[in-house]
């Protein structure tokens, strides 16, 4: 039995109100919360928005593993300022795989309750039953998000692709015919589809120095001779956490590598700011100057949403105590910090392996309160990415 999966007093996850559920889900929510509730869509589906007294907020990025960061940030900017009003509950959901919902509320998590991303994203993964997380959203929540909440800066010089190569092709294809793109939250920036690489060959892209900016989808798929479309392999980047002029992404860094070697690895290489000599002067001072007022915006939107949070008081229905865990673990953190500063640094790298390995171990148990709204009908599990029914 499927349920609404409460994650604060106010703040709710649930399932995709796929079409044999939405008229039972729609009355529920009605009867029960009246125009106290409103839903915020992440997946790539929309569905009668009527039927939720268009209380329906549709936020959908084809191809993307991770909704994009300045949309991230906006719409919990806008779930605080809702629950800010006495009565209303926020909903957030995307379509099968948990993995966007659960990045968004990580976020919005670390916001209130001052956790780190990586504690607040394992403690939301636990609630919301998120065992397989994709390889682009545990990159965007240890190296993106982890680096702007801890006040990192961002880089704002204008960004070319110049190429990404492959360091050898999917071993089960005798023949391997790739369908590249390179997408933003638009649309396809770039496609490419007229090569044919044998076996044991290197796969190449160029790029005619290809401008992107914030969020970027890299993605490839086999096409067969039926014209089916095999994925690849897909990962996700955001330009303002580009600091070198090039990066490698291991086999384990990839969404959907099942078809690769262990040691195979994707580089992308590109030029920053003033490197692209081919530019016109006024273009690279115009364009780096847009680059900074949108990562401007976003660490605005960012400070807007920690001041919001400050003002929201929560009680957590909890069985476990999961707040007071939360702050039992923050007194532990600031313990072991003082006494990593008289360590050595072996015993350092010893000690912060074993309570990583201690760490890893624990799980949270009942973390949330739940209400049923599916009676018989359960909505299947679906370890796949939101965007897999999509066809290229």
């Amino acid at each position: 039995m499927k349920t609404l999966q409460q994650i604060t007093d106010n703040v709710f996850w649930m399932p995709f109100p796929k079409q044999e559920y939405i008229l039972q889900v729609s009355q529920y929510l009605n009867r029960k919360y009246g125009h106290h509730y409103y839903i915020w869509n992440l997946s790539e589906h929309d569905y009668t928005r009527e039927l939720f007294q268009n209380q329906v907020s549709m936020h959908s990025y084809i191809g993307f593993a991770c909704p994009p960061l300045y949309e991230l940030l906006l719409i919990c900017k806008c779930i605080l300022e809702w629950i800010q009003h006495e009565g209303n509950i926020a909903i957030v959901h995307c379509q099968q795989n948990k993995g966007r919902s659960a990045i968004l509320l990580s976020i919005f998590w670390c916001l209130v309750f001052k956790t780190s991303i990586e504690e607040s994203f394992y403690i939301i993964a636990k609630a919301l039953g998120l065992t397989s997380p994709l390889k682009s959203q545990l990159m965007y929540i240890h190296k993106y998000l982890q680096h702007l909440l801890s006040n990192g800066q961002l880089n704002t010089q204008i960004i070319k692709v110049k190429s990404v190569i492959l360091s050898g092709i999917p071993k089960k294809f005798e023949n391997f015919k790739p369908l590249f793109q390179v997408l933003d939250r638009k649309g396809i920036l770039y496609e490419e589809k007229n090569q044919i690489i044998q076996k044991n060959e290197q796969c190449i892209f160029i790029l005619p120095n290809l401008q992107i900016s914030n969020d970027i989808v890299f993605r490839c798929k086999h096409i067969t001779p039926e014209n089916d479309l095999i994925p690849i392999f897909r990962f996700q980047i955001h330009t303002g956490f580009l600091f070198k002029n090039i990066i490698r992404f291991k086999g384990n860094d990839l969404d959907f590598q099942q078809s690769f070697d262990d040691d195979i690895y994707i580089d992308l290489v590109y030029l920053r700011g003033n490197e692209n000599n081919n530019l016109h002067d006024s273009d690279k001072l115009n364009y780096d100057q847009q680059s900074l007022e949108g990562y401007q915006m976003i660490k605005q939107l960012l400070n807007t949403c920690q001041m919001m949070s400050l003002n929201i008081k929560f009680q957590l229905f909890q069985e476990n105590d999961i707040f007071n865990q939360i702050q039992q673990n923050q007194q532990t953190i600031q313990q072991i910090q003082k006494y990593e500063q008289q360590e050595e640094p072996s015993e350092k790298n010893q000690r912060k392996n074993s309570q990583q390995e201690k760490e890893n171990q624990q799980v949270i148990q009942n973390p949330i309160k739940q209400e049923d709204i599916y009676e018989k009908k359960e909505i299947e599990n679906n370890d796949d990415d939101d965007d897999d029914e999509i066809i290229i």
